[in-house]
């Protein structure tokens, strides 16, 4: 029978270990990530090496075959040039193709947030169309859940957190991004009116809420303008949009700090951040005080005296001598804007017209499809070591894996028009993407930079959820406050915030607790998460949610597989396909059809060991 939330949670008899699959092994994935380190006293730590944890993790959850060989694979796109170039280069192998199934599901995961459902999966095994990948690339990526899911995808980068921004803003915002990213408009217009949007109220304007979430301000003192946002808007435009942090340059010079980390920081002065805050100087963004709410709202405009040198601070430290003003000068090349112009929006064109804005985005989008980026850590670019024609000085080395590609992409971004399905269509009908997770041969750690073969990562926490209730067809309808809209997947949330505030329904209680315990972010003071947790294992075990989703229940997927005149072994393929997307091995086929002989509760059971699958929780 299913699991109860106070019973044991193995299921009775052998069955887990007669299936053979593994609530230890799940145990043991789930905490990979997490082992303690050692950290260097230099400030900041060193990053952590991603290419070689998700190396390692593929290579556990799918072994080397030293038996067998790889085939041939021809190159499709500019991607498979440069990537199949450098390893034929030096003489490193690489994986096959992948098989239908296991691309099926990777890139319904990777372009949607979700797993797809189990007859569109039979209806793609049984096309014989030599274009099918393609075509489904192209269906996948002008589909509803694909905007909901890029949405999400940038929200998380944005932070819109209704706590800084305000409800209303939160929403509109959420629906500002989806449509740029559903109609696929221009990303470099999409920044550029982020960075420049004025409103009465960031309540009624989309894009200025961008500008609102990192206003700094006080209650003792909300009738001013402060530095404080203008470094902050620098400091996170910088980040989101270039990929470079400049946090620690802008409290204190790089020189002495930064020299084991990143060599253009290290040389980079504090007044250089001062002097990209100095673009948003003249900005006013004040809460509007004359509005009875219990939430924010901002107004923004360029009107006003802006940035008072003499007026408090919030989070600086107190000033010891006499205040002056600089110049707005962008950091990266030097320029001025022209005085006669308001110097916010040229910060806006000279950064949506930088290279590294093309760079940054593109390295974005490659590591999300690929599970890591061209440049590592995808937030802490180096600029002196991107240039393979201007290398940078012994012991450093460049820090893309391929800066020739890196280049390339951006290249075709700004080309594009930049467009941000051009860029994952050409990434998702590349073969390197589609190259299997299984290595033929022996693997070895100094191939991990050259992408020989496709990285196994573990979903986010809301994909899991999604795949969890699409796999189910069980549904728990979250209202969007503020609306009358209720949705069903987590990735069609406007933010995080929709679950918190449903901590006094028992139902969306264990949701957010739910997604929480597998790393998601609120948007305002947590980071997301991909490391493992024991609490992980267990929910997927043992808790009520999951108690719920695997049952029998009126309208769930399971019902309505049981009540149809199918043999058994076809309803226990079509349920390996609804859940893992792909069809069960003869040993799990006939291990199944032991697990099932008690009926509906058998039934279940397979469901919750299916779920418990280590393969569930991770895309190949």
């Amino acid at each position: 029978m299913p699991i109860h939330p106070s019973s044991n949670c193995l299921p009775k008899g052998d069955r887990m270990r007669s299936l053979g699959f593994g609530c230890l092994l799940l145990f043991m994935v789930s905490t990979l990530g997490a082992q303690v380190r050692t950290l260097p006293t230099d400030h900041p730590p060193a990053p952590t090496n991603s290419r070689s944890v998700a190396a390692d993790l593929t290579e556990q959850l799918r072994p080397s075959n030293a038996d067998s060989a790889s085939t041939p694979v021809p190159r499709r796109n500019l991607i498979d040039e440069f990537i199949f170039d450098k390893m034929e280069k030096d003489s490193v192998p690489h994986a096959s193709l992948s098989s239908d199934e296991e691309f099926f599901r990777r890139v319904h995961i990777d372009l949607t947030g979700r797993i797809p459902h189990d007859e569109e999966l039979r209806a793609f095994l049984a096309s014989s169309d030599p274009d099918k990948r393609d075509k489904l690339v192209d269906q996948l990526t002008t589909s509803r859940p694909y905007g909901g899911k890029w949405t999400y995808f940038f929200n998380d980068i944005y932070r819109p957190a209704p706590g800084r921004i305000g409800n209303a803003a939160k929403n509109l915002f959420y629906h500002w991004v989806y449509d740029n990213i559903h109609l696929d408009r221009p990303y470099n217009r999409m920044v550029y009116e982020m960075l420049t949007a004025n409103a009465v109220s960031n309540w009624y304007v989309g894009p200025a809420s961008y500008v609102a979430r990192w206003v700094v301000t006080a209650i003792s003192c909300d009738d001013e303008v402060h530095e404080d946002t203008s470094d902050e808007l620098a400091i996170h435009a910088t980040k989101d949009f270039l990929g470079v942090d400049i946090s620690c340059v802008s409290c204190h010079d790089g020189a002495r700090h930064l020299e084991k980390i990143n060599l253009w920081l290290s040389q980079r002065k504090r007044d250089e951040v001062w002097k990209m805050a100095a673009f948003f100087g003249k900005t006013n963004v004040l809460r509007r005080t004359e509005v009875s709410t219990a939430q924010d709202e901002y107004s923004i405009d360029d009107e006003g005296p802006g940035y008072d040198p003499s007026g408090r601070t919030v989070i600086r430290v107190e000033r010891r001598g006499k205040p002056g003003l600089l110049d707005p000068v962008y950091m990266f090349t030097g320029e001025r804007p022209d005085a006669a112009k308001n110097p916010r929006p040229e910060f806006a064109r000279m950064l949506t017209s930088d290279p590294q804005f093309a760079r940054a985005t593109v390295n974005l989008l490659w590591a999300e499809m690929f599970g890591v980026g061209i440049v590592e850590p995808l937030f802490s670019f180096d600029p002196a070591r991107i240039d393979p024609k201007n290398p940078p000085p012994a012991p450093w080395t460049l820090q893309p894996s391929h800066p020739e590609l890196l280049e390339a992409l951006a290249q075709y971004f700004r080309e594009n028009n930049y467009s941000i399905r051009s860029v994952l269509k050409l990434i998702a009908k590349s073969n390197a993407y589609r190259l299997s997770s299984q290595f033929p041969g022996e693997w070895k750690a100094s191939y991990a930079p050259y992408f020989a073969r496709k990285f196994v990562r573990r979903l986010k926490a809301e994909e899991i959820y999604d795949s969890l209730v699409t796999a189910t067809n069980l549904f728990t309808d979250v209202p969007i406050r503020g609306t009358d809209v209720k949705i069903r997947f987590a990735a069609e949330a406007y933010s995080p915030d929709e679950f918190i505030r449903g901590v006094n329904d028992p139902a969306l209680k264990e949701i957010h607790f739910f997604l929480e315990s597998f790393g998601q972010t609120n948007r305002q003071s947590s980071e997301r998460s991909n490391d493992g947790a024991i609490t992980q294992a267990v929910l997927l075990m043992n808790s009520p949610f999951l108690h719920r989703q695997v049952q029998a229940a009126e309208g769930s997927y399971l019902a309505g597989l049981l009540k149809q005149q199918l043999p058994e072994e076809e309803k226990i393929s079509h349920l390996f396909e609804r859940f893992l997307v792909r069809r069960p091995t003869p040993a799990e086929l006939a291990h199944a059809k032991e697990v099932v002989k008690s009926g509906s509760e058998g039934w279940e059971d397979l469901q919750w060991l299916l779920v418990n699958k280590v393969e569930f929780v991770h895309n190949f």
